[in-house]
């Protein structure tokens, strides 16, 4: 993995994984700088390197064989940055074919997304590189890159290229990418171990821990004195490995990733590092700029030339060199060459490695310009020993890195605000637990210790207290206690819930009475708090709204074209000069034409913003998925999502379980089966009580809503007979046919055991079967109370038995259909409002169900929907919402002038037939789907904006785009408003950006100099350039103030 020989074998090689700090990155292009440099490095495994720009850290993994880890640290540091701290997080072996070259680790085959954290990226050109870069590697498929996140979505074959191709790929630009572990499953704890002194330490102890069950793997080392452990988390947790270290007389403590963990507080730190960070790159530019301006606009300026101080700043120390100019060029040195080295290391590099140049090429090119330039005219005068100095202007160069500081660092402090909704999420979990040990005494007293303990320590299995007014520490189940909870966080319900013993309670919710004690079922990343995060940052890091694609387009081109116009305009300027036409009182006093022309020319480099470009839409979709984050909405699909809310033609819902609380109960029942024991040789006379304990044992073998309904409804009745039937049934069989029903072989064992096929499903499944009522019975009355439940909106099962043969064939009599059900589902109270909303904005509704179409007709009634689709098997589904994509909406324009005229010509024609006075037009519509099951998981792939709502299986979450965590519909209003907002909020942020640039640069390059006779300084250019970028972040959080209408 990772070495290049040419020798076709496989070995096992230790694999190492780092977290390095960095400081020094500023944008995209410090990203692809030092992906670029790592992945040149042999030995790095390309696929695992990730940086992140906000949280300026790298993660790779290398081949300890054939690379160090000081050979990477001066790969990083040759490359511009500084490396603060180096974290071994765990290392492990692996197999490895050693005839797979760098660029092609051994891997699983098919398709691959790998989630990036790219740091250095800071306009939008950043990402045009890395996306221009890494979409030319083989086997990427697409590439999808969120400025404001720093996150890059690369979906890619693993065969062709792997993570540390794409992380090495991203370094060489000069960017910072940081790979997103992802682990199923498995935990690697990572602990630091005092008391070792020699390999025989590291052998004990890996010895006694690889014994533990759950262990897969232990490796320790004894400079570092850590110790990684891969394990099982369901097995054994990290307190378990700790006991037994400690059992050999060490002293272990778990590791806290410093700059990578992911909570709250860490997050907040490191983006309020990074505006540190910035803000004294701005105080440290300030201590040169300040004097600087006190000379140059001051003392050299304001000041008559009689005065004392202007006269010995004046003063020549040689020929051609003042006091003042020396003062300027030992300012501006330093300033250039130390504070301006990240624009010239990130610059050059975006340019040699992904032939792009960025903002940071404008900068480092405007400030060389004015620093050369005022250089050169004073060194030719002091060269000709001339007594008149030349013109210089070291001022331009201060002012400049020292304004575009200060607008990195106002853009950091904007940018940190909008990461305000997951660090808040996060905050949520509390840092502590309190562990219960209960043991019993000699008396069987139960004797219990209570210590506190971090939260990373608790595991599967642990008895927690929770006392009143904490915050539950991690999934569980009440195990003794009640409480009341506060679920806000999660339901957006600020009633309380009461929860009893064995009722589920969730991580990050309040308990407001007393004190209770839970036992954990879901610890670390798997609670419902850490997914939900999972899930914010997925939006916010997800594929891109279509509406980005021209802002990229222009980013590919902006900077040579806005190097191109500055050329030209030095070049025009120049012209004009030496052709006479720009008058002498043009020129400022003591001015040069050159100097004149070059200002013009820096000026429009520097006020030229691709950073508001690029974060137009990524600022307003990280807050507005963060706004949709406390309303109870996940939006997983990020941009792309939301635009497609917001072209959102028709809905589809479906009904069991989205529009009804999925909750069925068994409201009407007709037993067919006469006492006498017609068909069921039985010791029972009561042949309906044996039905039911047959009905029970066969819905209870599935999970099906309506099983589960008919299982309790069948219990109930057994439960509460004076009579229970006594004689025994088995299940031989079950099959269940998705969309109809079950079908079943059952043995009834009495005087002479009798083998029976059962069905059970809709009166279609049991017509297919042969079944059919029995002769006694009025099959008008039966088909009228079939009606009348079918007008109700009940869904009807039937249940049918016949004598069973093994060859179908052998059947002569026909199966007897001896029980219908009626049963209902619960509307759920805000469906008929949310419908009634959705058509209000314009929005088609469509119901899709399996049920009959009478039922259906009833159900769509109850809730005002015109349109549905019944008997519509799982399978068939995705049919439906391909149709309604196909069928599209109709729209009518109406073209009264056209068709007028063309009446008039169609009067002078022979046979003119007149035009229609409306024009209809078809488009393909835009459908989301709602739905809550795996049966659901198709029509939801299918559809353009699939939706699954709070109670939803884990498989239809996984299909969705946006998840409703609430259990209300009228979310999706809440959708639908929201995301009209962000798109607008885009098209505003966009609309500013354009109209910036394309005001500001000309401005800059002087096209109204010959009427306003004003020249922008370069100076002044930096700080508007500050404002615009800062302007659009300020925009974008304006989506803050959305309001969810009350319903």
């Amino acid at each position: 993995m990772g070495k290049q020989i040419s020798e076709s074998y496989i070995s096992s090689s230790r694999i190492v994984k780092v977290n390095i700090s960095l400081s020094g990155l500023s944008c995209m292009s410090c990203i692809h700088s030092i992906e670029s440099a790592l992945q040149r490095l042999q030995g790095v495994i390309v696929p695992s390197i990730h940086a992140d720009l906000p949280t300026s850290n790298v993660i790779l993994e290398f081949d300890e064989s054939i690379i160090n880890i000081g050979q990477i640290k001066k790969a990083i540091q040759d490359a511009g940055y500084h490396v603060v701290d180096i974290v071994e997080e765990e290392s492990y072996m692996k197999t490895i074919n050693k005839n797979m070259t760098k660029n092609s680790p051994s891997k699983t085959q098919g398709n691959d997304t790998t989630i990036l954290a790219i740091g250095g990226m800071t306009c939008a050109s950043c990402v045009k590189t890395i996306q221009s870069a890494v979409e030319f590697l083989p086997g990427v498929t697409s590439v999808n890159i969120n400025l404001l996140t720093t996150q890059a979505s690369i979906k890619h074959d693993q065969n062709l290229v792997g993570p540390r191709d794409l992380i090495a790929k991203i370094e060489e630009l000069g960017y910072e990418p940081q790979l997103y572990s992802d682990n199923d499953g498995d935990d690697t704890t990572i602990l630091e171990i005092g008391g070792m002194t020699c390999a025989s330490c590291v052998q004990t102890i890996q010895s006694a821990v690889e014994l533990l069950p759950g262990v897969a793997s232990v490796n320790i080392n004894l400079l570092t004195t850590q110790a990684s452990i891969k394990h099982d988390r369901n097995l054994i947790g990290p307190r378990d490995l700790i006991t037994k270290i400690e059992e050999l007389g060490y002293e272990p403590q778990l590791y806290t990733k410093g700059p990578s963990n992911n909570n709250g507080n860490s997050i907040r730190q490191r983006a309020e590092k990074e505006q540190k960070k910035k803000m004294k790159g701005f105080l440290i530019s300030l201590i040169f700029a300040v004097p600087t301006f006190f000379i140059t606009m001051i003392f050299m300026m304001a000041l008559p030339e009689s005065n004392s101080i202007r006269m010995g700043l004046e003063y020549q120390i040689i020929p051609g060199l003042e006091v003042n100019t020396l003062i300027l060029f030992i300012f501006a040195t330093p300033v250039q060459f130390i504070l301006g080295y990240p624009f010239y290391i990130k610059g050059i590099r975006s340019i040699w490695y992904s032939h792009q140049a960025n903002m940071d090429t404008l900068v480092a090119v405007g400030t060389t310009v004015a620093y050369v330039g005022s250089l050169l005219n004073v060194l030719i005068p002091i060269v000709q020993m001339s007594s008149n100095p030349g013109q210089q202007f070291f001022e331009t160069s201060i002012f400049l890195i020292t304004f575009i500081y200060l607008g990195r660092w106002l853009e950091a402090r904007a940018k940190g605000k909008t990461f305000e909704t997951i660090t808040k999420l996060m905050e949520l979990q509390p840092e502590n637990a309190t562990l219960l040990t209960i043991t019993l005494d000699e008396k069987k007293n139960e004797i219990i210790d209570e210590r506190e303990i971090g939260l990373e320590l608790v595991q599967i299995g642990d008895i927690l207290k929770v006392n009143a007014g904490a915050r539950i520490p991690c999934d569980g189940k009440i195990f003794r206690g009640t409480a009341s909870l506060e679920e806000s966080m999660l339901t957006g319900e600020s009633i309380p819930v009461t929860k009893h013993e064995g009722d589920d309670v969730i991580a990050a919710t309040i308990n407001l009475s007393s004190s209770i004690w839970i036992k954990a079922t879901r610890v670390g990343s798997d609670t419902t708090i850490s997914r939900i995060i999972d899930l914010v940052q997925q939006a916010q890091s997800g594929k891109k709204a279509p509406i980005e694609s021209l802002a990229d387009k222009i980013a590919q081109v902006f900077v040579p074209v806005v190097i191109s116009i500055a050329i030209l305009d030095f070049i025009l300027w120049i012209s004009l000069s030496a052709t006479g036409h720009i008058p002498t009182d043009w020129l400022p006093e003591g001015e040069n034409p050159v100097i004149f022309s070059l200002f013009f020319a820096i000026s429009v480099m520097v006020i030229a913003c691709p950073c508001a470009m690029g974060l137009a839409s990524p600022t307003a979709i990280m807050v507005g998925t963060g706004v949709a984050a406390n309303h109870g909405i996940l939006i997983k699909g990020g941009g792309e999502a939301i635009e497609t809310a917001f072209r959102l033609d028709t809905i589809a819902f479906d009904k069991t379980g989205t529009l009804t609380y999925g909750k069925p109960q068994v409201v009407g029942s007709d037993f067919l089966c006469e006492k006498q024991n017609f068909n069921l040789e039985s010791e029972d006379s009561q042949n309906d009580l044996l039905l039911l304990k047959i009905i029970s044992l066969i819905e209870s073998s599935s999970d099906h809503p309506l099983s589960k309904a008919i299982t309790q409804y069948a219990n109930e009745i057994l439960l509460k007979s004076k009579r229970i039937p006594t004689t025994h049934v088995t299940l031989d069989s079950v099959k269940e046919i998705t969309g109809k029903g079950l079908e079943t072989i059952v043995t009834i064992h009495c005087t002479v055991p009798t083998v029976y096929d059962v069905f059970i499903g809709n009166e279609e499944w049991l017509k297919e079967n042969g079944c059919v009522y029995p002769p006694y019975v009025d099959q008008e009355i039966a088909n009228k109370t079939l009606l009348d439940w079918k007008k109700l909106g009940y869904s009807i099962v039937l249940i049918g038995l016949s004598p069973h043969f093994s060859d179908k064939s052998q059947r002569i009599d026909p199966g007897y259909i001896l029980v219908q059900l009626g049963i209902a589902d619960t509307p759920r109270p805000d469906a008929a409002k949310t419908i009634k909303l959705l058509k209000s904005h314009g929005i088609q509704v469509w119901m899709i169900t399996g049920d009959n179409q009478i039922t259906a007709k009833a159900i769509a009634s109850k809730l005002g929907i015109e349109n549905f689709f019944a008997q519509i098997t799982p399978e068939r589904k995705a049919e439906k919402i391909k149709w309604l994509q196909q069928h599209g909406r109709t729209t009518v324009y109406h073209n009264k002038h056209f068709n007028f005229f063309s009446s008039i010509k169609n009067m002078f024609q022979k046979n003119g037939v007149p035009h229609d006075i409306e024009t209809v037009i078809s488009k393909r519509a835009t459908v989301a789907m709602i739905g809550d099951g795996i049966n659901d998981s198709p029509a939801l792939a299918q559809s353009d904006l699939p939706i699954s709502i709070a109670n939803a299986t884990d498989v239809a979450i996984e299909s969705s785009s946006v998840i409703l965590t609430r259990a209300t519909l009228t979310s999706l209003i809440t959708l639908l408003l929201l995301s009209r907002k962000i798109i607008w909020r885009i098209r505003l942020n966009f609309l500013w950006a354009y109209i910036y640039n394309s005001l500001a640069i000309p401005i800059a390059a002087g096209a109204l100099f010959p009427l306003t006779k004003f020249g922008m300084r370069p100076e002044m250019a930096s700080l508007a350039m500050v404002c615009s970028s800062v302007s659009v972040v300020l925009s974008s959080l304006m989506l803050k103030r959305f309001k969810e209408p009350k319903y």
